[in-house]
């Protein structure tokens, strides 16, 4: 991932000798391909990923499906099986979370994920726990190519359709370590209005991530009210401060 053309007997060459498979990921540019909370396994796993950029690339992979006898597998699959780079990145991802002083423990994990799908009824079709992800909360998997759909509704745009390409329920992923998850659970029971707003957040991020959520701005009143929330938070947090400040000095 340096920046450079690189063809697939190239990128053969550099794999790791266990390495199987040859992974892909289709992004807008280089720069939101390097940000995208997809890569992060394979950071942790040393394993290289092909990023392209237009949806004709990702139309050609899916087609292409293998190439020397190694399948093309997208970076935004579930259930990814990375072999021993894998089985590094738990390790190093356990050593990690021993340092963190807040995760939710299996039981807690599979709480959260039967709450979120039920929050998230008509979006979600199921919730599972992964080792994924380090830096983001959640990911969606298993789902139609952002690129592809994008294309798609470009074609129907120029054929004078405006029927909304409906999005089929989703795969979500999250992650048990993340302080917005962890923090969600805390909050789910005590502000379970606040909760749900914030998961709804949580997985339209997910959709932007993907390339598949159609129009940004439907998130806007939901991010002015979590805003709002914070907002009043930090003043009555603050007044609270400065009248404990007061009574001390007096």
């Amino acid at each position: 991932m340096n920046g450079e053309l690189s063809s697939f007997e190239e990128y053969i060459s550099r794999c790791k000798p266990e390495q199987k498979d040859i992974y892909y990921l289709v992004a807008p540019s280089r720069e939101l391909a390097l940000s995208s909370p997809y890569l992060e396994t394979f950071e942790s796993s040393g394993i290289e990923v092909i990023l392209v950029y237009s949806a004709i690339d990702d139309f050609v992979m899916n087609n292409l499906q293998k190439f020397s006898g190694r399948t093309l597998i997208s970076a935004e699959k579930g259930g990814l099986d990375l072999g021993e780079g894998q089985d590094d990145a738990k390790e190093d991802d356990t050593e990690d979370s021993s340092e963190n002083e807040t995760k939710l423990s299996t039981d807690e994990s599979n709480e959260f994920c039967a709450w979120f799908k039920i929050e998230l009824s008509d979006k979600v079709e199921s919730c599972k726990v992964t080792n994924r992800l380090g830096a983001s909360p959640a990911v969606v998997t298993d789902h139609e190519s952002g690129a592809l759909r994008r294309m798609m509704r470009m074609v129907d745009t120029q054929n004078g359709s405006r029927d909304e390409m409906p999005l089929p329920k989703q795969t979500v992923e999250i992650n048990p370590n993340h302080p917005v998850i962890v923090g969600l659970n805390d909050i789910r029971k005590k502000e379970p209005m606040l909760a749900k707003v914030c998961a709804e957040q949580v997985f339209d991020n997910c959709l932007v991530a993907a390339g598949l959520l159609d129009d940004g701005r439907s998130m806007l009143p939901r991010l002015n009210g979590i805003l709002e929330s914070l907002v009043k938070g930090a003043v009555k947090v603050s007044t609270i401060k400065a009248e404990e400040s007061k009574d001390k000095k007096e």
